[in-house]
């Protein structure tokens, strides 16, 4: 999911003159500009040789990208030209990486061999197979024009249905001759088990076409596994864990705890989120279990985590996410260009930030500004985005509180360390949510 930072401004640009490819004997080059918000024109239709350039005139913080990563403009920027050679058939979509929604689409006709390739889609919107399998048989189709090579990519992806447990994901690619317009397939291989569970789900997609179009009514289809097992289905599949925290509990280790919110679970899985921002499978615990002891971690380093229950039934949604970081041994506090020093410098205060799609991360920079608080900038000095500060409460309720407001909605990952005795406070804000208001007035109960 990609968001809007907090400091970009929506765009308005000046729709440049320009008109949509014709077949011609030389190579043509259309323009397309940036508007509110989205590309204009959005969707073009070009020759095998044609060129298309991109024009973001100084208003606003963009980017091209194509989704089969066949040409990137670069980093998003506020003023730059880019153009695309086109010398393959095909239609490739792009979009800003910065902004939700913000897509267009290039179609790329002739040069295969004739002027009607055709388009690519399934066969069919959705597909069914038992349990028992042992495979799953997929049929795309090349209709409406069979001139020109062509291919297609596809991918078979967890749904409802578990990879490793219920089917095993995979990708491929079909082609097809010029001239050829015969159905093509491919396989997805199901798992069998004895678990009374009700049928799940396996998302099937095309992508990356080249040669001929893709039908964007078809790109996509939904493979279900019915269940062959006695009982009807085992009911219905836990609610979420909720209430996930994690607290540092050593230099090495958190503590997870979460609430069953369904009473009817056979066990729970937990994931931690890696640096690339995917997640892995770092544990398993049986049922009525409400805590989890993840171990092997690196003091100082802030970590990820969620929560999912699952009975036979299926599997819950995942739980919120939930962060934390082991505890650092008690150093001094030193300010520095990442660190502030605040509390007679018995408090280190660092705050870690991301973007979308990791388009822009780092270090918070610190702005001291009173002893107790500070203030952090992400992009620009010239845009603050939080403030925080720890107040000694310790003569009210034998705590130090930590408050913290911010006006973004980037991922926030915060760490207050108390360096007299290393304990860790941590906090994190998912992505494209707005950071709401901490005041915790129970931070640390670290008196006097």
């Amino acid at each position: 999911m990609r968001q809007l930072r907090s400091l970009v401004p929506f765009c308005f640009a000046v729709v440049l003159a320009s008109g949509l490819a014709t077949p011609a004997a030389w190579a043509a080059n259309v323009s397309v500009n940036v508007f509110s918000n989205f590309f204009s024109p959005s969707t073009v239709t070009i020759q095998v040789g044609d060129t298309v350039t991109w024009v973001n005139d100084n208003q606003g913080f963009h980017n091209v990208a194509s989704d089969d990563g066949s040409f990137r403009s670069g980093s998003p920027s506020n003023q730059w030209t880019f153009s695309h050679t086109f010398n393959q058939a095909g239609v490739f979509g792009y979009e800003c990486e910065v902004h939700e929604g913000m897509t267009g689409t290039v179609t790329v006709e002739g040069g295969g061999g004739g002027d009607n390739p055709g388009t690519i889609r399934f066969s069919q919107a959705s597909y069914a197979v038992s349990e028992a399998g042992p495979k799953a048989t997929i049929t795309v189709s090349r209709v409406n024009g069979d001139d020109g090579a062509a291919t297609v990519h596809w991918s078979a992806t967890a749904g409802t249905a578990t990879a490793g447990s219920d089917f095993t994901a995979a990708s491929g690619n079909l082609s097809w001759a010029n001239g050829d317009d015969a159905n093509k397939t491919f396989q997805v291989t199901i798992l069998n088990d004895t678990a009374d569970e009700s049928n799940e789900t396996v998302n099937l997609t095309l992508s990356n076409v080249t040669g001929a179009a893709l039908d964007d009514t078809r790109d996509t289809a939904t493979l279900t596994i019915n269940d062959n097992d006695d009982g009807g289905g085992g009911g219905s599949a836990p609610a979420a864990p909720t209430n996930l925290q994690a607290e540092p509990h050593s230099t090495t280790e958190i503590m997870l705890t979460w609430t069953d919110a369904a009473n009817n679970e056979t066990g729970f899985v937990i994931q931690r989120r890696t640096l690339t921002g995917t997640y892995e499978e770092i544990g398993t615990v049986g049922p009525n279990t409400t805590t989890f002891l993840a171990d092997g971690l690196t003091s100082g380093t802030f970590y990820v985590f969620r929560v999912r229950a699952r009975n036979n039934a299926g599997n819950s949604a995942f739980s919120n996410e939930a962060g934390s970081a082991p505890n650092a041994a008690a150093l001094p506090c030193i300010a520095s260009a990442t660190a502030l020093c605040v509390n007679n410098n018995r408090f280190q205060i660092e705050v870690e930030w991301r973007s979308a799609d990791n388009s822009g991360q780092g270090q918070a920079v610190p702005i001291p500004t009173a002893p107790d608080s500070g203030l952090f900038y992400f992009f620009s000095p010239s845009n603050l985005e939080m403030l925080i500060k720890v107040l000694n409460a310790c003569g009210f309720n034998s705590h130090y509180w930590v408050f913290f407001a911010a006006t973004t909605n980037v991922e926030l990952a915060v760490t207050v360390t108390d360096t007299q005795n290393g304990t860790v406070k941590s906090y994190f804000n998912p992505l494209n949510r707005a950071v709401p208001p901490v005041q915790d007035t129970n931070a640390f109960a670290t008196c006097p």
